[in-house]
């Protein structure tokens, strides 16, 4: 090898132990994160209601993510409902704070007092907006999970309550 290509490859093996840009960490609280993240949406979708009407942009934006969701849950049996809920607490617990009301092998419900997600919306008074773009969903991610799995709640943050009230059962 002349000096030129060990030269490359010494770089190329530095390199290799360098994380990529991309994998490189990015320092911001939860909130700065969901408030970075969502400015932008909701800046455009208040747009898109000057232009369409705000109730027409809430059904348009809940018609998109019943579709964006398969109409009913897989069979899977890798898909429990231990799983799903392990995932939902370890996934949620720096963007939102909640009582556990029951938890038991066919049901979890728990009583959320404080949401990431609605702080940021409300904030911007998008929290119509911001329920059918992130609440609503939720029924239609419970039936994508698993066709035993349903979701019952009557109230949200985001809507205005004082608690959201979610309910997961798994059907027998």
């Amino acid at each position: 090898m002349d000096n030129n290509e060990l030269d490359c490859a010494k770089r190329e093996s530095e390199g290799a132990s360098e994380k990529h840009k991309f994998q490189k960490d990015f320092r911001q609280t939860y909130e700065e994160a969901f408030r970075w993240r969502f400015e932008y949406y909701i800046s455009i979708m208040k747009g898109l209601a000057e232009y369409f009407g705000r109730d027409v942009l809430i059904d348009m934006i809940q018609r998109a993510v019943d579709e964006s969701h398969p109409k009913s849950g897989s069979d899977n049996p890798g898909h429990t409902f231990t799983d799903y809920i392990e995932s939902g607490k370890k996934a949620f617990e720096n963007m939102m704070t909640w009582d556990i009301i029951e938890e038991s092998d066919r049901a979890y419900e728990i009583r959320v007092t404080e949401c990431l997600w609605a702080k940021t919306f409300q904030e911007r008074d998008a929290a119509d907006i911001g329920y059918a773009t992130i609440c609503y969903g939720d029924f239609s991610d419970a039936r994508a999970y698993h066709s035993k799995l349903r979701l019952e709640r009557t109230q949200t943050l985001m809507q205005g309550h004082e608690c959201c009230n979610h309910r997961w059962t798994w059907e027998a």
